[in-house]
């Protein structure tokens, strides 16, 4: 999602929720948080989030921090990916709707502005996943589904970026970023990308990015999207070499996995399967992304915003197993 070289490389990639383990740099000291259902494989929940609170209100800002305006103080102009929209904590753009659930929606102002919402998890919701550990990010989303034609421009998204660009705007993509899940113009269409290294080449591709595309992705519904690390360690053959992974998951079924040998830099492998993350979503507006993918300068004067563009949010969730 970030993508600092957007605007410079045309991108031809085509409850009030329960939270009580904070990170902490051994999970093993984390004792979960209780009454939260955990997938098979995991043995404890480590961020949890339902947005279980009044309708109207605002995300927990125990859990959950605000980026406002064009970029982070000192940062890149227009967050760095060429997006036009102004992120706001107005409740018109995010608030948590009556059915428990977190909407982000992009609105058009009467002068031909945007405005939308992007948060990120706060410090102490920083998780990691250690050598011998495997790790679970997941939310259930709902993207709005107005036709392409009125959605040219949307950039919803689910992503997690390496803590320490906090302030020091400078450190992508060193710091590793992992885009669960991206959608573009109203497009059927789910992107899952990790972005590495260093810009431009490097070992992931930048600014491209290392990628896949689900073709067959079904707006207007509800849909369980995850991503997994799997850094366990495990008996092996002696002709077997043993390696790290990663996988996305639509609704349980596996989309993609990347290999730690398909990184090829173990300095860049560790950032995007060990490093400390933090969790975002937003909805941008424009970019360097929707542009390349619909050949044309976006939003357009056809772009409408609104409740059809927009991505709502059951839940975020964080599952870790431990050795």
């Amino acid at each position: 999602m970030l993508r600092h070289a957007a605007t410079l490389f045309a991108l031809l990639r085509l409850g009030s929720g329960h939270a009580i383990g904070a990170s902490h740099p051994h999970p093993r000291a984390v004792e979960g948080i209780q009454g939260v259902a955990i997938p098979n494989g995991f043995s404890h929940c480590f961020f949890y989030d339902d947005f279980s609170q009044p309708a109207g209100s605002q995300p927990s800002p125990s859990r959950w921090a605000f980026d406002l305006g064009h970029g982070y103080p000192g940062g890149p102009e227009n967050w760095g990916t060429g997006e036009v929209q102004s992120y706001t904590s107005d409740p018109r753009n995010v608030a948590v709707t009556d059915r428990g659930t977190l909407k982000i929606t992009p609105l058009r102002g009467a002068d031909g502005t945007w405005t939308s919402s992007r948060i990120e998890t706060t410090e102490r919701w920083d998780i990691g996943c250690r050598k011998g550990d495997r790790m679970r990010i997941e939310a259930r989303i709902r993207l709005g589904d107005d036709p392409a034609t009125k959605q040219l421009g949307m950039w919803p998204a689910f992503w997690a970026l390496g803590s320490e660009f906090r302030g020091d705007y400078s450190n992508w993509p060193g710091v590793g970023e992992i885009d669960i899940l991206e959608s573009i113009n109203g497009e059927n269409k789910l992107w899952n990308v990790v972005h590495c290294g260093f810009a431009p080449g490097g070992p992931c591709n930048e600014p491209s990015g290392l990628s896949h595309i689900d073709q067959d992705f079904r707006r207007g519904v509800w849909h369980t999207i995850a991503w997994e690390v799997d850094r366990r360690h495990w008996p092996l053959a002696e002709d077997e070499k043993q390696e790290e992974s990663m996988s996305w998951f639509v609704d349980g079924k596996k989309q993609w996995t990347l290999k730690q040998s398909a990184v090829k830099n173990d300095t860049a492998w560790e950032a995007l399967a060990g490093g400390k993350k933090m969790l975002l979503l937003n909805v941008a507006v424009g970019g360097g992304f929707p542009d390349a993918v619909a050949g044309i300068k976006t939003p357009t004067n056809e772009t409408v915003g609104g409740q059809g563009a927009s991505m709502e949010v059951d839940y975020v969730a964080a599952y870790i197993k431990l050795l």
